[in-house]
């Protein structure tokens, strides 16, 4: 008789401990990294809330082979409270060669104390679920053993014999690039450059013993077979690359012998990343900024990062008070992330407030000369209206 459908969450990519270097703050700093553990709390109760077996995450628990103690003891805390089997594999970031951090004495300790639920699949062998005290089912784990494998991390699954599974539905969790996955489409962001092993043939494996494959390394939602899906990472780590790109959640798998997988995603991420792009054909652009801004973040403060991306001419008077716009953006944000492009060209009555000044001839000398140097096309260029716009400030406002 076939086994009963099994459901369970899948998810990947945790990197707890992951520094954002790129943020300037250590206050904001720290907060992005507490949010990774927060989340894991989310999962929990998504797991519970639709019935889930267990939790399988697929790579990359940790940012490094060698985190802190402090890291590996709030990640065993915060995996207990899941209250379910926890099945991790190690991915490129923790591999789980000889000497890895899953062999340490102080990580098996705070293992066995805090999160007896969590159990790390080393080893490329077929795990029966019912060994774990779980519905029928077969696990075939795909751990990576170094940083960059240069075989495929599945291959093993292609001589494997199935058939004593023969009613168990089948899940292969495996951490990796698939074959033809751009580099534009690799687990990349500020701080990780692409890898360019780990890679898996999905269209190696025996796809008919195979009922669903659960993927870890890129960091976005992604369905990459009939079976086959990347679940992206708990929580939102780098800025979009497309409208399409999703992050920041888990996915409910249910998967029975021979069907096509259920698959749901459901957010667990709380940290937004946003891009945002605005042009100044005027100064009355700036106004449209504010709103996009406001509708784009709302009233919130250290809960967002936001990619700017600027680009027009503003008069010097706007130039001003985008500055004070984005001072107040650099305080609210986790991290303003900018592109600005725009350039500052003072328009006719602020030019005559700086050069038609009777009282004040020095003033209209320095603002003659950097009108003509402001008009040059390079670094001198750049500097004479960044001059010019603190020359009318300081004018304009004393």
């Amino acid at each position: 008789m076939a086994a009963s459908p099994l459901r369970f969450l899948h998810t990947a990519d945790w990197q707890l401990g992951k520094p954002f270097a790129r943020v300037s703050d250590p206050d904001k700093r720290a907060l992005l990294r507490q949010e990774r553990l927060a989340a894991i709390g989310r999962i929990g109760t998504v797991a519970r809330q639709h019935g889930a077996a267990f939790v399988a995450v697929a790579g990359d628990l940790f940012d490094t082979h060698q985190p802190t103690h402090a890291d590996l003891s709030a990640a065993c805390s915060a995996i207990g409270a899941i209250d379910l089997p926890v099945l991790v594999i190690p991915g490129n970031h923790d591999h789980g060669g000889a000497g890895s951090l899953w062999q340490e004495p102080y990580f098996q300790q705070e293992c066995r104390q805090l999160a007896p639920n969590l159990t790390v699949l080393l080893e490329r062998q077929p795990l029966d679920l019912c060994q774990l005290g779980l519905e029928a089912g077969l696990l075939l784990p795909c751990p990576l053993q170094r940083k960059a494998e240069p075989l495929d991390p599945t291959a093993w699954l292609r001589t494997l014999d199935m058939s004593p599974w023969a009613d168990q539905p089948r899940i292969v969790l495996a951490h990796g690039s698939i074959q033809g996955f751009g580099a534009e489409e690799s687990d990349t962001d500020d701080e990780n450059p692409p890898v360019p092993t780990n890679r898996i043939d999905l269209a190696g494996l025996p796809a008919a013993e195979i009922d669903y494959v659960a993927l870890g390394d890129w960091h976005g939602l992604k369905q990459v077979g009939p079976r086959a899906w990347y679940a992206g990472c708990h929580a939102i780590d780098r800025f979009p690359r497309g409208a399409d790109y999703r992050s920041g959640q888990v996915l409910v798998v249910e998967v029975a012998r021979g069907q096509l997988p259920e698959v749901n995603p459901v957010a667990t991420g709380a940290i937004q990343w946003h891009q945002l792009h605005h042009r100044f054909n005027s100064d009355d652009d700036l106004e449209r900024l504010e709103q996009l801004l406001q509708d784009c973040i709302g009233p919130r403060s250290n809960q967002d990062l936001l990619l700017l991306e600027l680009d027009g001419s503003l008069s010097l008077a706007a130039a001003g008070r985008l500055q004070a716009l984005l001072q107040r953006l650099e305080a609210r944000l986790l991290r303003l992330k900018r592109r600005d492009r725009t350039s500052v060209a003072p328009n006719a009555d602020e030019l005559r407030q700086l050069t038609e000044r009777a009282g004040d001839p020095l003033v209209a000398r320095v603002a003659f000369r950097l009108q003509q140097l402001a008009a040059l096309d390079d670094a001198q260029g750049d500097l004479a209206r960044l001059a010019l716009r603190e020359l009318h400030h300081a004018c304009v406002n004393r």
